[in-house]
């Protein structure tokens, strides 16, 4: 597993960028009413989640 790959933004970043934005935004709306009752520290693991499931799509999106 080349983990270079996993851990460095895609190119174009500009599209990367707008991919992970818009993969977050979604997420973290999505899952609203799981992590809004649960206070500050469950949206920031929901965050992370987010952002982390948002880079791993994006990355297969521009892979193909």
């Amino acid at each position: 597993m080349n983990l270079k790959f996993w851990l460095t933004a895609a190119e174009p970043r500009s599209r990367y960028a707008l991919l992970l934005a818009i993969g977050v935004v979604v997420m973290m709306s999505l899952t609203y009413p799981i992590w809004h009752p649960g206070g500050p520290g469950m949206a920031a693991f929901a965050a992370v989640a987010a952002t982390v499931l948002s880079h791993v799509s994006a990355k297969f999106i521009m892979r193909g």
